[in-house]
């Protein structure tokens, strides 16, 4: 229980979250009891970092469900998340997952980065206000829309970018067409309502949405909302999330017509 307690101040250091918010160290324990798993990373004999998750029914095989994955913001960037998410991964195909999900920020460029080019996840469920109003420090401001990582832990490409065989990007933005953007002139453009006939479309969301909330918080919600129509409409018509680009000062979705 000592080391569940000790997420609660690892919570409030990354998410900036009021009591209400925090995970209870008991439902950590219930989760751990009943066949979860929560992991740790310590420095120093200090928690630094920690995710936890457990089984969800999914098209009829239990998945992981990935709740809630954190790095204390002062041993950030130096590969802890990578190496918790594996441990993760490793004990979920020990326990014999093939799927593991989770949600995150779609506006976020630094989680799209690293879970469609570090693990190799797509995404095909755009929930839109998904936790209604947040205030903690990272969400308070927008709509809590959330997209859904799915992780297929024994894809070639996710063995690959596992073992550090493989980096970068998927597929390629060359080939895509632009279905929201911002301009030569700094406008925000979207072709969202039009018919889709395109194997691949890109959508443009801000380099740093903190920066762009606090400067002007309407264009940050305008650009959600595209993104958000964007999204959705793409999914209804068979279209999955295959991969993240970041190109001249900006950062791109890449979407994907499957067949």
């Amino acid at each position: 229980m000592a080391e569940l307690e000790a997420t609660v101040e690892l919570q409030r250091a990354v998410w900036g979250m009021r009591e209400v918010e925090v995970s209870s160290p008991h439902t950590l324990r219930a989760i751990v009891h009943s066949g979860g798993a929560v992991m740790g990373a310590l420095a120093g004999g200090r928690l630094v970092g920690f995710c936890f998750g457990f089984a969800a029914p999914r098209a009829g095989e239990l998945w992981l469900w990935s709740h809630m994955a954190a790095v204390h913001p002062d041993f950030q960037g130096r590969g802890l998340g990578f190496r918790l998410k594996q441990a993760q991964r490793k004990w979920a195909l020990k326990q014999g997952f093939r799927w593991m999900a989770w949600t995150f920020d779609p506006m976020q460029a630094g989680n799209a980065n690293f879970n469609f080019n570090r693990l190799g996840v797509t995404a095909r469920t755009y929930s839109a206000d998904h936790y209604g109003e947040m205030q903690d420090g990272l969400n308070a401001g927008l709509a809590s829309d959330r997209l859904e990582a799915q992780w297929d832990l024994k894809a070639p490409r996710v063995v690959e970018l596992a073992q550090g065989r493989l980096r970068g990007a998927g597929p390629g933005l060359a080939e895509a067409r632009p279905l929201v953007w911002v301009d030569a002139a700094g406008a925000l453009q979207s072709d969202a309502g039009t018919v889709f006939d395109q194997a691949r479309v890109a959508i443009e969301i801000p380099v740093d949405i903190a920066a762009l909330k606090q400067r002007d918080i309407e264009r940050a919600k305008t650009w959600q909302l595209l993104v958000r129509q964007a999204m959705t409409t793409l999914f209804a018509a068979n279209y999955a999330v295959t991969g993240f680009q970041r190109s001249a000062g900006k950062a791109w979705y890449i979407v994907t017509r499957e067949s």
